[in-house]
């Protein structure tokens, strides 16, 4: 941990923090900047409550220094500048997460001229208390009848990089924000309209009502998701001449829809049916604009792959099935590392403020992870949970000047990724004049006084 927060203070991460949000609320000993920032390394260091930063960031004094701050606040106070942020502020907190993500992400520097972009759309079901501000009984997994708020994100699935993070009250439906979380995407990322014809907005049937199929394919989009309407699906698997079995799932079959429903822009149209009972079938349709070509190279088949009708229509089956891995398991892999999310606070902006801050964090370790992976080619495979756990909660030595910044760190000898972790952090440590190397923990034994005779 005192290594990131070396590197991103080098860095100038917190910068575009600095400038543009301005949380209205007085003055004593921290900023209203300083209580974020202290929040933002709690939510890092994966706390389940901002109420254990008084634990895991307020006793240490190399943490703190790492981070360019010289003390932490108390976590009540970190409370009530959430509880003072105003709608503006959430504003100016998603201007400077534009300007990071921009800066850092590799989303924002994607060749869309090698691949199309596949970004995700979903929403997480986040329960809270009745009394929570526009809480709402919805859809939350297994809990019937409970009260929350829908969490909102747009996903970049080939770099797990987060888009947007947006909250909504429980009962609202992803047909109903689609198009509010895509305008969102297209403010974060610089997509020019030339650009739009080379991304994917993939979703589940949820988002997948026809007018809104029908303004996606308007503004340029290629679109991946299953239609809404299921009996408009069993309507149009009755065209199907030839039903393929799916290697990978037994009691799913897979058809070319002959007589597609027509959006005015070509589709590929593919029917699902699926065996549930045996007196039960279920069906689905899933509407594709992408060409065969991308969607072959997409779920890593042959290109001769995009010429055989069999090969073809499992592979657009193939890339929708592939949506549930990388937005699912971001949530996934939130709740897990970053359980923050799981403490909800009953106004509004803040937690509007805490998710974006854990939205901040989980992009930042999704890019750390791919720096560290330069020198360590392993680290690319850990999941978010043991990236926290394994690799940024390392015992060591910090060596600091009198004014407090980082001049080398040494992790623990025995620790068995040791040499791992300096072959990763070297290459970008040292950039920033901070040496890396490994050092053995000393234990020291005090000796017992001496008995008097």
């Amino acid at each position: 941990m005192c290594a990131l927060g070396a590197l991103l203070t080098r860095r100038g991460f917190f910068d575009p923090l600095a400038r543009q949000v301005h949380i209205p609320q007085k003055v004593r000993q921290h900023t209203p900047l300083d209580k974020l920032t202290d929040a933002f390394i709690g939510i890092l260091s994966g706390v389940r409550g901002l109420y254990l930063v008084d634990k895991t960031v307020r006793p240490d004094v190399a943490l703190q220094r790492a981070f360019g701050r010289q003390s932490c606040a108390e976590q009540a106070t970190i409370h009530d500048t959430l509880y003072a942020a105003e709608a503006e502020n959430v504003l100016q907190l998603r201007a400077a997460w534009r300007d990071l993500f921009r800066q850092y992400s590799r989303a924002s520097q994607h060749d869309y001229q090698q691949t199309p972009l596949v970004i995700d759309l979903d929403l997480s079901g986040e329960r809270t208390g009745r009394r929570a501000a526009q809480a709402s009984t919805g859809y939350f997994v297994g809990q019937r009848g409970a009260y929350g708020r829908q969490h909102g994100r747009a996903l970049a699935a080939a770099y797990d990089e987060v888009i947007v993070e947006r909250l909504y009250v429980g009962n609202i439906h992803l047909a109903a924000v689609m198009r509010h979380l895509l305008e969102d995407v297209e403010n974060v990322l610089p997509l020019t309209p030339h650009q739009h014809s080379r991304v994917i907005v993939r979703m589940d049937a949820a988002g997948g009502r026809v007018d809104d199929m029908a303004w996606l394919l308007a503004r340029g989009y290629h679109v991946h998701l299953k239609l809404y309407s299921w009996h408009h699906a069993a309507a149009l698997a009755q065209s199907v001449r030839v039903w393929r079995t799916n290697p990978l799932h037994p009691k799913r079959q897979v058809g070319l829809v002959h007589r597609p429903y027509a959006f005015g822009h070509p589709t590929t149209q593919i029917a699902v049916r699926t065996v549930k009972t045996s007196r039960h079938v279920s069906y689905h349709v899933i509407v594709s604009s992408v060409p065969p070509e991308d969607v072959v190279a997409l779920v890593g088949r042959p290109s001769e792959a995009a010429w055989d009708a069999d090969a073809l229509i499992l592979a657009y089956a193939d890339l929708y099935d592939d949506r549930s891995g990388p937005i699912e398991h971001s949530f996934g892999e939130g709740h897990q590392a970053l359980p923050l999310t799981k403490r909800h606070r009953r106004a509004w902006v803040a937690q509007e403020v805490a998710l974006l801050l854990v939205g901040l964090a989980h992009n930042t370790l999704v890019w750390l992870r791919e720096g560290l992976a330069e020198g360590w080619a392993a680290c690319r495979d850990l999941g978010l949970l043991r990236l926290v756990r394994d690799v940024l909660t390392v015992p060591g030595y910090v060596t600091l000047d009198a004014t407090g910044r980082v001049l080398a760190i040494h992790f623990n000898l025995l620790d068995p990724c040791a040499s791992s972790f300096v072959q990763a952090w070297q290459p970008l440590l040292r950039p920033h004049a901070i040496d890396v190397g490994l050092a053995p923990l000393s234990i020291v034994i005090k000796e017992p006084l001496l008995q008097p005779p």
